[in-house]
């Protein structure tokens, strides 16, 4: 059998795959605790100038001689900015902190998908958290600037690989029908995550002391070793096929859908990858279908990422509390993805993508025409694009995965997600852009979104298609469009996954005639 017909037959979610996806899922929370760490760690706090005898509040104007030192008593919380003076003229500083973590991240997802799709997805799960988590503890006590960029660049790079790979491993271990809900959820707890660090900074206000917090929960990785399996669909584009069925009949065991007497059969690729040379990144762009998926992702995930980061980080320099508004930024994702959850599955990915981009571009623009004086209307519309572009988030995970062929899924998505960490290596260029000129930034994320959005309307429409194995398998349906049904009679998995399902909308269509 086909590993389709596998999966149906051990369980499409059963109990292991439960445990692990569970496993994997909870830690998305210290994923988003990272990435967004910046916000409060590297917040400027209130600070007063001295020149001799002289102390005032702020930076020095023009005309003034600058200031001798900072005195940064009577501030309710610490940062990396009280730590090391980086105010005024040394104010970027903060912000190339965000940069260069995501730099790392974008390096960390371009190796790990090497890593993941040449040597397996199992080991980089536990070694890259293990090492993100390490990293990060290190950096707390680096001391000096200059150390703890280089630290932050190194828990980027584990995090981006860990991120990367978290995503894969239960994609590949459930059923198609799931994979929806396993990308919704693992949204919902990234957003859960922004809004618990808000919590947490709320807290504890020393900033060494919320770094550590939110460094150890990465020891889960330990336990990642016994529980997580590898991924029997890219042990089958290895050749390594008794492996795959040692692993399918194991979690059909598991999940008590199968006797300890019973084993898995499964039936080699039509294109046998001893016979074939290993796929890379040039398949990505080999054919012109594949090109113009490809291009298209990388300017989304770009966009995507840019204004994801810049509306989460901007949320707490809007008007109001600090740490409301970014609990607000993240937690207003998580009805947000709920909803994502079930228009994915009514109206498809692709039109979901496309209007979730409009939508989020809109109402950034909206902000550029809101009076000054109205900030409570200025978070709201925040919030709102906050809401489109966090769907469009979590559409493009679950897209991109669908769109990939095994044999180089990983590869295409750390590509995609090196484009979406380029997105987060400019935001906060972006950002310090809107502060020299207001509402700058809002204007290039708007537009940005709204051009993203028109453009993801030439994707293919993936759901409820099998994952394609092969690259072949992709160019064989990714150029017919949407609701039509591809039989390649040279590639028998796809014909009779395709034959089963048009029997099942036979088998609807009956019983709605009844």
């Amino acid at each position: 059998m086909d590993i389709e017909d596998a999966f149906r037959q051990v369980g499409e979610y059963g109990p292991l795959q439960r445990q692990v996806f569970w496993t994997m899922a909870i830690p998305q929370v210290f994923v988003a605790w990272h990435h967004v760490h910046n916000v409060f760690v590297g917040a400027q706090p209130r600070f007063f100038c001295i020149r001799g005898v002289e102390r005032t509040e702020g930076c020095p104007k023009a005309d003034q001689l600058p200031c001798e030192k900072y005195d940064f008593v009577g501030t309710d919380f610490s940062s990396a900015a009280s730590e090391w003076n980086l105010v005024c003229s040394e104010s970027y500083k903060s912000d190339m902190i965000q940069s260069v973590y995501m730099v790392g991240c974008l390096f960390g997802n371009i190796i790990g998908g090497y890593i993941a799709d040449q040597y397996g997805r199992r080991h980089l799960s536990y070694v890259s958290i293990l090492l993100m988590t390490v990293c990060s503890l290190v950096a707390i006590d680096a001391g000096s600037y200059e150390r703890y960029l280089l630290w932050r660049f190194l828990t980027g790079i584990f995090t981006g690989a860990y991120g990367l790979v978290s995503f894969t491993i239960p994609i590949e271990l459930v059923g198609a029908k799931q994979r929806g809900f396993v990308n919704v959820v693992m949204t919902i707890l990234y957003a859960a995550g922004i809004g618990s660090l808000a919590l947490l900074a709320y807290c504890v206000r020393d900033w060494q002391q919320l770094s550590v917090i939110t460094a150890l929960p990465g020891l889960i990785g330990i336990y990642y070793y016994w529980v997580v399996p590898e991924s029997p669909r890219w042990l089958m584009t290895q050749g390594r096929i008794e492996e795959a069925e040692h692993i399918m009949t194991s979690i059909a065991v598991y999940n008590n859908t199968l006797s300890l007497s019973q084993t898995i059969h499964l039936r080699p690729l039509s294109v046998h990858p001893a016979k074939t040379r290993q796929a890379s990144f040039f398949d990505m762009i080999r054919s012109s279908i594949l090109r113009s998926i490809t291009l298209n992702n990388l300017y989304t995930w770009f966009v995507n990422s840019l204004v994801f980061y810049g509306l989460t980080m901007r949320a707490g320099d809007l008007n109001g509390d600090r740490y409301l508004n970014v609990a607000l930024a993240g937690l207003i994702e998580i009805p947000a993805d709920i909803v994502t959850l079930y228009l994915t599955d009514i109206y498809g990915r692709r039109l979901t993508y496309s209007w979730s981009m409009l939508f989020g571009g809109i109402f950034c623009i909206g902000i550029i025409v809101t009076p000054e004086n109205s900030a409570t209307l200025q978070v709201i519309l925040a919030l709102l694009g906050k809401i489109g572009i966090s769907m469009a988030t979590c559409v493009s995970w679950i897209h991109a995965a669908e769109m990939y062929s095994t044999n180089i899924r990983n590869k295409a998505l750390s590509i995609c997600n090196t484009a979406s960490r380029l997105g987060g290596v400019v935001s906060p260029m972006v950002l310090a852009l809107g502060r020299i000129h207001p509402n700058m930034d809002f204007i290039i994320f708007g537009l940005s979104a709204v051009v993203g959005g028109v453009l993801s309307r030439g994707l293919p429409e993936t759901l409820n298609r099998p994952l394609p194995e092969t690259v072949e398998d992709v160019d064989s349906w990714a150029s017919v469009p949407s609701g039509t049904h591809i039989v390649d009679l040279s590639q028998p998995e796809i014909m009779e996954r395709s034959i089963r399902r048009l029997e099942e909308e036979f088998e609807v269509l009956e019983r709605l005639n009844e």
